[in-house]
């Protein structure tokens, strides 16, 4: 929405009536008549009226003056930002889903279902995959339910890859005839990574590196199909994109499909079925570095949650200077638009989308578009062409939607919009990520002076933290200079660490992986060409409080019980916390004593990550890139006696 100037009297006629009706028994007490009638009440309510009109005015121009400057400056409300997923298609469709293709997330809450879109064409795989197999060089092993579980990872390679170490990933046959290849010419794959480096330690998370990636394994992978049971040999599949970058991180493989081909045995697998294969060809990945998957999965493409608009008519042209329309639907994503005039000839003319018009000259189709209103702006004959009268303006295309309900969780796209034949079923195997609502006037203020510093450049560490905290998803950040994650607690020299909360509800909120890489994406472009910077989600350090307090004989010791765990789960909260702040245990006392009915603390322990802090005056030492929660509080509430 666009900048407004808000209501800021607090005062009104009454309010101000009533404080000059108050002060009259103490600085004139000899005037009893307070009627209307009489003539100084008919001077107060003058005075009143006026003052009011005084202070409605007054106290509007600092607030007023502000929000012009920020105008002044072209600080707009930031629009809603669209979240991104990946959405797994099954059925027994030979013909493509084409790119735009709407599906439906069902809200918490209620209310009318939320629309993403596809991102790119998808052809599915028919036959179903029913076995995933890992050769490590010796041996045959079953991975198939690791494959199909989330959070239980698996070595595609085995745990030591070498030369011969192979993938095999074996598909059911259909049950009943079906027409055309089972295959499509160009098959997509999703690659998933772990959610966390180390299963084993609860508070490590995955750090990445933003800019250009680090240099891929010096391994050659090869994808490969066999043709039938009569055929030993396997033949070679044309790999078309491998983002994965031979299994080390989350992205998409695309891969050509086979030709021909029949159902046959491989290792210990007594079924016949269609079997695919991923080699390692040669070289060998370095120590410590194989791959390790989440999942491993087909027909799964990228999902936003926008909707496309076509053809919608914009308005009529008047022919004069500086002309505005606004477009049905907003907020808009800026790029999306394709925006056609009626040319002097009948035939519509693309217009082109310029941050500004001072640069324009009379002849060039020039607009001005904000995507927050969704307003287009017209030039005025000298910086700007003017659309003809009586010309169509006509939005060939644009895209709106987006916010924080745009973030649903795994499990919740379930449906396409309309029919959509051959499709069995569709889900998203991981949460949505990226949403932001529209940005409140209050926000920008807070956020003005950062903006003002930064510039759309990432220099300090609190440019970076500042630019962080405006990407979509992500409710809270910092930066750590000179933190390398390969070199803790090493000052390393060009090198940033971003530490970033995102904004769901779990507790405690730990950023996921597609999430690390929205940010990365997003601070790519503003960062310094000599600057690593590395995207990381919180540290957080569990703390435990056991109390045993006491509360007056007639209060409810459950409910008291329950108040204190409360009010210390508020006090630990992590969306209050600061990054880095230490934590004294002896704050514990009066957090506790402010609950109702709390009379005393007879004896307290914090454990910290499960292990105890004996010394309550010794503080907890959180790390620049830490934050603490409150977890499983064990309170016991005795009756206070009276000596």
């Amino acid at each position: 929405m666009p900048l407004k100037a808000p209501e800021l009297d607090t005062r009104s006629f009454d309010d101000l009536l009533s404080e000059a009706r108050r002060r009259i028994p103490r600085y004139t007490p000899e005037w009893t008549d307070f009627n209307p009638s009489d003539p100084g009440m008919t001077l107060l309510e003058l005075y009143a009226w006026l003052s009011e009109m005084m202070l409605y005015q007054m106290n509007r121009v600092p607030e007023r003056n502000y929000i012009k400057f920020l105008q002044l400056l072209d600080l707009e409300l930031r629009p809603a930002q669209p979240a991104t997923a990946y959405v797994t298609f099954s059925g027994n469709r030979i013909e493509t889903i084409g790119r735009g293709t709407q599906v439906l997330a069902q809200q918490l809450g209620g209310g009318a279902p939320l629309i993403f879109e596809t991102e790119h064409d998808l052809t599915l795989v028919r036959a179903q995959l029913s076995k995933v197999v890992v050769f490590d060089g010796r041996a045959f092993s079953d991975v198939s339910a690791a494959n199909t579980t989330p959070t239980v990872p698996f070595r595609p390679l085995g745990w030591v890859p070498s030369v011969g170490s192979a993938l095999y990933l074996g598909f059911e046959p259909p049950r009943r005839a079906t027409d055309g290849p089972l295959f499509p010419q160009e098959m997509r794959w999703r690659v998933g990574l772990p959610a966390e480096v180390d299963a084993s330690r609860e508070n490590t998370c995955e750090t990445r590196r933003c800019g250009a990636p680090p240099p891929p394994p010096p391994v050659t992978l090869e994808w490969e199909y066999k043709a039938g049971r009569e055929d030993s040999r396997w033949r070679r599949l044309n790999v078309l994109v491998d983002d994965s970058i031979a299994f080390t991180r989350e992205g998409s493989i695309v891969l050509e499909g086979p030709a021909e081909i029949e159902p046959s045995r491989v290792g210990r697998v007594q079924e016949e079925l269609y079997w695919l294969r991923c080699r390692l060809a040669s070289g060998a990945y370095p120590d410590g570095g194989a791959p390790e998957l989440d999942f491993l999965i087909a027909n799964t493409v990228r999902v936003v949650n926008l909707t496309t608009v076509r053809e919608e008519v914009v308005g009529l042209s008047e022919g004069v200077p500086d002309q505005i329309f606004e477009l049905g639907n907003r907020p808009v994503q800026a790029d999306s638009l394709v925006l056609s005039v009626e040319g002097a000839d009948g035939h519509p003319e693309i217009w082109t989308r310029v941050d500004d018009l001072l640069a324009s000259g009379p002849d060039d189709a020039h607009y001005v578009f904000n995507p927050t209103t969704g307003a287009v702006s017209f030039g005025d004959g000298s910086r700007g062409r003017i659309p003809t009268a009586g010309s169509e303006l006509v939005a060939r295309q644009y895209r709106h939607g987006g916010g924080t309900a745009g973030n649903v969780g795994s499990g919740v796209i379930k449906r396409t919009r309309g029919e959509l034949s051959g499709v069995d079923k569709l889900t998203n195997i991981r949460p949505a990520v990226g949403g932001r609502d529209e940005q409140d006037v209050e926000d920008l203020k807070r956020r003005a002076p950062q903006v003002l510093r930064h510039r759309n450049r990432a220099v300090t560490s609190e440019d970076f933290a500042a630019l962080a905290a405006e990407i979509g998803g992500v409710a809270e950040a910092t930066a750590v200079p000179l933190a390398h994650p390969d070199h803790p607690g090493v000052e390393v020299p060009g090198a940033v660490t971003v530490v970033v909360v995102p904004d769901h509800d779990d507790y405690p909120p730990r950023a996921s992986d597609e999430l690390i890489a929205h940010v990365c994406r997003g601070l790519e472009s503003f960062r310094l060409l000599t600057t690593e910077v590395y995207v990381k989600g919180a540290e957080f350090q569990s703390i435990q409080v056991v109390a045993r307090v006491s509360a007056p004989p007639h209060a409810s010791g459950d409910a008291v019980a329950r108040g204190v765990a409360r009010a210390l789960d508020e006090f630990l909260s992590p969306r209050r916390w600061q990054f880095g702040q230490d934590l004294y245990p002896t704050s514990f006392y009066d957090v506790i004593l402010d609950v109702v009915d709390v009379v005393a603390v007879d004896s307290l322990q914090i454990r910290v990550d499960g292990r105890p802090h004996d010394i309550l005056t010794q503080r907890v030492v959180v790390p620049a890139d830490g934050l603490v929660y409150g977890i499983d509080h064990e309170i016991v509430v005795r009756p206070a006696e009276d000596r």
